[in-house]
């Protein structure tokens, strides 16, 4: 299913945002890095809206929804920076990865009613997603939080986790009006005004941002404009409602990207856990279970 497979794609490109995040949220500053992602994004995604053309011709709720797009998806990577800020790769990547459960649940509410084999598929990967969370290292993942921080940590995890799914729903409603590279384009600038004055606190704690910290930034950029891009498109396909699953990949590729790359621990049960999401993704976008 094409769908699922952009959720794949997206689900790919944040685990390698979100390795970059850790790597440079903390020195960098979590908001401070979450505006210029925002800036860097729309500033990438510019040749693409012009020799498209569609933008001038958008108007009424084609403009609205991206809007409001925007405004969640502010809230959503300050939350996560924010966390990573603060916690390991290991602890947040699973942390934030159920937010596609949430999108499945308004499917749900709004009509969609599953197949048998649809809910093995959503229940694996659901379960698989929670085992990887709870399943982390006892001298790594949550050991490695700072005393007092985990608070932060799960209410940061949680605004992002609610605010992504807003945004999914959102985004996959808007694509089908407007193209889903103008909905990402038109998202940015709401995003980056609200991240603004929480960026320039970090500007002012932190000092200059380095010059590494600035490829990092525009990588990010580059994976999360492709990212949120996906997503979008995935609305105006076959089985859409089904696409938020594949990202639930997200939590259990961060988890390995952080042990490679990080040298973050991974436990038996994380990967009993991440062969749990894996086998109900590749079960949901088995071709059988195409509407």
């Amino acid at each position: 299913m094409l769908a699922v497979s952009l959720g794949v794609f997206a689900a790919l490109c944040w685990s390698i945002h979100d390795l970059l995040a850790k790597i440079y949220a903390e020195t960098a500053g979590p908001y401070r890095m979450a505006f210029w992602v925002m800036v860097a994004g729309a500033i990438a995604l510019l040749p693409v809206i012009l020799w498209r053309g569609h933008i001038w011709e958008i108007s009424g709720p084609g403009l609205i929804l991206p809007l409001i797009m925007g405004c969640f998806y502010a809230f959503a990577v300050a939350g996560l920076f924010k966390a990573f800020s603060l916690a390991p790769v290991s602890i947040v990547g699973p942390f934030t990865a159920g937010y596609p459960a949430l999108v499945i649940f308004w499917r749900i509410y709004m009509g969609l009613v599953p197949s048998a084999v649809e809910w093995l598929a959503l229940a694996l990967a659901a379960s698989g997603a929670l085992i990887v969370a709870r399943t982390g290292p006892k001298d790594g993942g949550l050991a490695m939080i700072a005393p007092g921080q985990l608070g932060p940590v799960i209410v940061a995890s949680v605004v992002a986790s609610i605010c992504f799914a807003t945004t999914i729903v959102l985004g996959q409603t808007a694509a089908p009006l407007i193209g889903e590279y103008e909905a990402t384009f038109i998202s940015r600038f709401p995003a980056a005004l609200i991240l603004a004055p929480l960026a320039w606190r970090d500007g002012t704690a932190r000092g200059r941002i380095g010059g590494r910290a600035w490829l990092g930034i525009a990588g990010m950029a580059l994976l999360d404009v492709a990212a949120v891009s996906g997503v979008n498109a995935a609305g105006m396909l076959p089985g859409s409602d089904y696409s938020a699953m594949g990202i639930s990949l997200y939590g259990a590729i961060a988890v390995l990207l952080a042990m490679i790359f990080l040298k973050e621990k991974v436990t038996a049960g994380q990967w009993l856990g991440i062969g749990a999401v894996v086998a109900g993704v590749l079960l949901l976008a088995w071709p059988q279970n195409i509407p």
